[in-house]
């Protein structure tokens, strides 16, 4: 399997995780405790941030519904985030999901809900789809504990669990793991 797509697509995650970090995402870890007040010290609506080379070229753009930021402790919540990866000016990866949670956006981001990764430019197009994914920009890492699934034309190859390490571009299929070849017409 080829692992340069998982290599953009933890570019991406590490954008949003800073802009997260920077007050501009909004993401929740799924066991964090809210404060006592239970409100949150600022939500934003409709939020798009984009991130440009030094020429100007669009590097990533990230839009959420929105992003909601708890304090104590420290928490975001991004809603219907859509995440876009740009190469010389054509988008490259875009990662979708219902929301991105994280107390820490630097090491510990989670994306649930119908989240699917599609590598467009490219001609051999890649779709990855899993109800839940981790992902750890600080050490290169994306994990899931539920079924992922990986489909291009030439198949697809689905397990439950899966670990990544980007830094030695592996990637492991914990447990049921299954593989379909596409018929070579």
């Amino acid at each position: 399997m080829d692992i340069r797509p998982l290599l953009q697509l933890s570019t991406v995650l590490i954008a949003v995780s800073a802009g997260a970090y920077y007050g501009w995402g909004g993401l929740t870890a799924d066991n964090v405790v809210t404060d006592n007040s239970g409100k949150p010290d600022y939500i934003l609506d409709q939020v798009q941030l984009w991130q440009t080379d030094s020429q100007g070229n669009l590097l990533r753009r990230m839009q959420g519904e929105q992003l909601t930021h708890h304090p104590a402790p420290e928490r975001f919540h991004l809603t219907q985030p859509d995440i876009q990866l740009y190469s010389n000016g054509q988008l490259l990866w875009r990662l979708t999901a219902k929301q991105a949670d994280s107390p820490n956006p630097a090491s510990d981001i989670w994306l649930s809900g119908q989240v699917v990764a599609q590598r467009l430019l490219s001609q051999e197009p890649l779709r990855l789809e899993t109800s839940r994914l981790h992902a750890n920009p600080k050490a290169n890492r994306f994990d899931s504990p539920e079924k992922v699934t990986v489909i291009s034309p030439k198949g697809s190859i689905s397990g439950v669990g899966m670990s990544t390490d980007l830094q030695a571009k592996s990637v492991e299929l914990k447990s049921s793991v299954e593989v379909r070849y596409a018929p070579s017409y």
